[in-house]
């Protein structure tokens, strides 16, 4: 696995694998004119590997033995037990970056706009993987709130308007920010739209077997069980939260859907449709129309017009804003679209 310039390999814990990883290194080294920087690099072992065996690794490799392969980009490689500590330097960093504002004359379209484009752009690789801790969701969104408003740590200025419509899209009234749990719970789901349509990519290939994933109809593989790592924990609320809610099916040979149950006519499942007062002929000759004899069914995106997954759409489902007011959506677009100040669109 590769991070920028850093690089981390696997391995068995024998001797004869360390030397195969050194004689590769050294012709990468010979080719490339590079080195590799012994002193810099560190040698995890799993807790089944015997203490003499560890110290007969590291002295062949040259490479000391460590219990903790550090952070990247504020979180951390080996995710043990997750807390509110594991992400607090998250919180640091967005704190800090407040603190070197708080000190200048910014007006409220000024902290709108570094909200936006910068604070809530801070924890956004931290919640592209792990679902982050309530508290720390909470804390995100307070102190966005708090700059937002104008308070610091001795002065709590008064908020004028519930931030769950300041958080709205801004063709719906709200000033387009994201709030924390939502934009968290849309970034899990990501990786759990992937894990459903790229189905060989490695790392895809490796959950799948790991934890006996079966197709998205048959939800059985996505009941919690007590030795999930925290990152699958992660995916499968995105899964619950988010993707059994969203998917659909375009038909093909329909040997993939579950005819009652899955969305694959009008976004809703027939189960819940009424039918009562429709001809029998004409519901069946409107089905047979949808089925393609050879073609394989796939997975469909609803709350999309073009069936594609994207974070915007499902932070959209999340906020119910997935059909914004068409009528309202036209006033507040002329008003975002006026040449005037942004505060005035603002106070609009």
């Amino acid at each position: 696995m590769c991070f920028a310039d850093d690089l981390i390999l696997f391995a068995e814990a024998f001797v004869a694998q360390i030397r195969v990883i050194r004689a590769v290194l050294e012709r990468f080294c010979e080719a490339s004119g590079q080195k590799v920087s012994l002193e810099k690099s560190k040698i995890y072992f799993s807790a089944n590997v015997e203490r003499e065996q560890r110290e007969r690794i590291s002295g062949v490799s040259g490479i000391q033995q460590t219990c903790d392969l550090g952070k990247y980009l504020g979180m951390p490689v080996l995710q043990k037990r997750l807390n509110k500590e594991t992400f607090g330097e998250v919180i640091a960093r967005v704190s800090s970056r407040m603190a070197g504002w708080k000190g200048r004359v910014l007006s409220m379209a000024g902290r709108v706009t570094l909200t936006k484009s910068v604070i809530s752009s801070i924890p956004i690789h931290s919640m592209s993987t792990i679902m982050l801790p309530q508290s720390t969701l909470a804390k995100l969104d307070q102190l966005s709130r708090g700059f937002i408003w104008g308070s610091n740590g001795e002065t709590r200025k008064q908020h004028l308007v519930a931030w769950s419509r300041v958080c709205q899209l801004k063709n719906d009234g709200g000033l387009g920010i994201r709030s924390a749990k939502e934009m968290n719970l849309a970034m899990i789901a990501k990786m759990g739209w992937r894990l459903l349509q790229d189905k060989e990519s490695l790392w895809a290939s490796v959950l799948r077997r790991k934890y006996k994933i079966g197709d998205i109809s048959e939800r059985q593989w996505s009941i919690p069980k007590s030795n999930w790592s925290s990152t699958w924990r992660s995916i499968m609320i995105g899964m619950h939260e988010v993707i059994f809610k969203g998917a659909g099916w375009i038909a093909g040979d329909g040997r993939s859907i579950k005819f009652w149950r899955d969305k694959w006519l009008n976004g809703t499942p027939l189960l819940d449709s009424s039918t009562n007062n429709s001809p029998e002929n004409v519901e069946i000759a409107t089905v047979r129309n949808l089925w393609q004899d050879g073609a394989s069914d796939s997975l469909s995106w609803t709350a999309n017009p073009d069936g594609e997954f994207t974070v915007r759409s499902a932070y959209s489902l999340l906020t119910g804003n997935v059909t914004p007011r068409q009528n309202m959506a036209v006033f507040y677009a002329r008003v975002w679209r006026a040449v005037v100040p942004e505060r005035v669109r603002l106070f609009l």
